[in-house]
């Protein structure tokens, strides 16, 4: 493998640590395009899973989260559906609100404009997060206007459903998602060779303080990717 090669192969060691205790070393490294689509076939079938489970009332699951719904007020139901479809606003703010083109560094660039670039692309992201921003806020008042005016209380109490399970279904994709490159990542030996965990379900399972500490190694190591690339 090139030099080159070997570069964009970002890894770490991570010290496990209980407290100020030392319990195991681990190799970290960012996971390539095949394991990042694997991890993707793995968060939908946990989102589908947990889909099939919230939505059959005789499940723990649907118990759970569903069994006190009707003791939910009008406007308690209306503020849960508008809540819960709040990922459907981001994804049309994503697609209709026009996003600017950075600006272009010269060729050779001096240190100050590479700092002068970074701030300009800063206040680019900024800009944008807080007309995403605006824009969901935006939507989410126009939903309430739209469905406070639904009389029949069972029409709610499905729509409230529906949007629930579509953001617990959302955040389970996305942590299924995250999670599985971890552990795809995560090796024994600084070779890259064996994995830390024998599946993803050890992994799964593990203590959340463990999952902690290796999510923000993994999250640094991205960061420092990015940041090499820029």
């Amino acid at each position: 493998m090139s030099k080159i090669a070997k570069l964009f192969r970002w890894s770490k060691k991570v010290e496990i640590k209980d407290g100020d205790k030392v319990l195991d070393t681990v190799y970290i490294r960012l996971v390539g395009d095949a394991e990042f689509q694997d991890a993707k076939i793995v968060a939908l079938s946990h989102s589908k899973r947990l889909r099939v489970l919230l939505r059959d009332k005789s499940t723990d699951e649907y118990e759970a989260n569903f069994s006190d719904l009707t003791s939910l007020t009008r406007d308690e139901l209306i503020m849960g559906v508008t809540f819960g479809e709040i990922p459907d606003y981001r994804d049309e703010g994503l697609l209709t609100l026009p996003e600017k083109d950075p600006p272009e560094l010269p060729d050779n660039p001096t240190l100050e404009q590479q700092e002068e670039h970074e701030t300009k692309l800063e206040e680019l992201r900024t800009e944008r997060a807080k007309a995403l921003t605006e824009f969901i806020e935006k939507r989410a008042d126009e939903r309430k206007v739209e469905i406070g005016g639904e009389e029949d209380i069972e029409k709610l109490r499905e729509m409230y459903v529906h949007a629930a399970i579509n953001m617990k279904c959302s955040e389970e994709f996305t942590r299924s998602f995250r999670e599985y490159q971890i552990f795809t990542g995560t090796y024994v030996d600084n070779k890259f060779k064996t994995l830390a965990f024998d599946s993803f379900d050890e992994f799964d399972g593990c203590a959340p303080q463990l999952k902690n500490q290796l999510m923000v190694a993994y999250i640094n190591l991205e960061v420092s990717g990015d940041e090499l690339k820029n």
